[in-house]
């Protein structure tokens, strides 16, 4: 058994961690809107446009999103409220898992769809 047989395993260990997380329906919803997105999106535009999730819900799995490094969270301050928005765009760790399952290959399509809802 080499060393080449042991990285396998502990990429497939790696990957199914990623997949546990991001497999949960309201992270998935998530990060296929950021997927169909073109900008990153506002925690409002994000309520906007999955209205089914509660807000609190939201909240709670975008902490889980970012703390897993599936999601960007740039906070912006050219607005007229005092304090910064929170703007969430995909992780690099996110377009490459999925990337490998395929889904940035149909982002054309999620983006056709996406600008049909707005």
């Amino acid at each position: 058994m080499g060393v080449n047989d042991l990285e396998t395993p502990k990429k497939l260990e790696n990957m199914r961690k990623e997949l546990e997380i991001i497999s949960e329906k309201t992270r998935y919803k998530i990060l296929l809107t950021l997927l169909a997105s073109e900008n990153s999106l506002s925690f409002s535009q994000l309520r906007e446009l999955l209205p089914s999730i509660p807000e609190n819900t939201l909240n709670y799995h975008l902490k889980i999103l970012k703390e897993n490094d599936f999601i960007k969270n740039e906070k912006r301050t050219e607005y007229k409220r005092s304090e910064p928005r929170s703007f969430y765009s995909l992780s690099k760790r996110s377009v490459d898992l999925l990337g490998s399952l395929g889904l940035t290959a149909v982002k054309k399509e999620f983006q056709a769809l996406f600008k049909q809802m707005t």
